[in-house]
């Protein structure tokens, strides 16, 4: 039976301590390179965004207008931010004109409709997606406005649609 010198032994455990310093600089170096996204919600004062979304990145949260997402590193290269949105105005105009809530908007509070069905007593949260897509160079920091005149719904998740 064999048995490896002492000095030996040790010339191998410092290679291979070497080698994994090494590797976890190089893996730290490729972590820094890619880029760095935030999400803005710009759209409108009263339009939440959910979920927002970049390359790789989700952003498990809900955007009020002005609010931005944390920055955090993607995968490199060019895609739309997807998200999913919720128009809190128009949700309650539509409440108060089934009569599921009281009359807060300018709506003639005497008519309620029969057909309270219509309307959930859920908010829906519609997909979609950012026109304008974005190169995310490695290296780079990107911001993204989410914007009212740069979206259209987002039919490659499921739905809801029809809005």
């Amino acid at each position: 039976m064999s048995v490896i010198p002492r000095c030996r032994a040790r010339s191998i455990s410092r290679i291979v301590a070497r080698t994994a310093v090494l590797a976890g600089a190089l893996l730290s170096a490729c972590a820094r390179m890619e880029p760095e996204v935030a999400i803005v919600n710009n759209i409108a004062p009263e339009v939440l965004v959910r979920n927002p979304s970049f390359n790789g990145v989700v952003w498990n949260t809900v955007l009020r207008y002005g609010e931005a997402t944390s920055p955090e590193r993607c995968l490199g290269g060019e895609g739309n931010a997807h998200f999913q949105k919720f128009n809190a105005h128009s949700y309650c105009r539509r409440q108060s004109e089934y009569g599921l809530i009281d009359s807060i908007c300018m709506c003639d509070s005497s008519w309620v409709s029969d057909d309270t069905d219509v309307i959930s007593a859920t908010p829906l949260w519609f997909n979609y997606k950012t026109m304008r897509s974005t190169d995310a160079r490695y290296g780079s920091y990107q911001r993204i406005e989410l914007r009212a005149d740069d979206m259209e719904q987002d039919f490659s998740v499921p739905g809801p649609y029809g809005h």
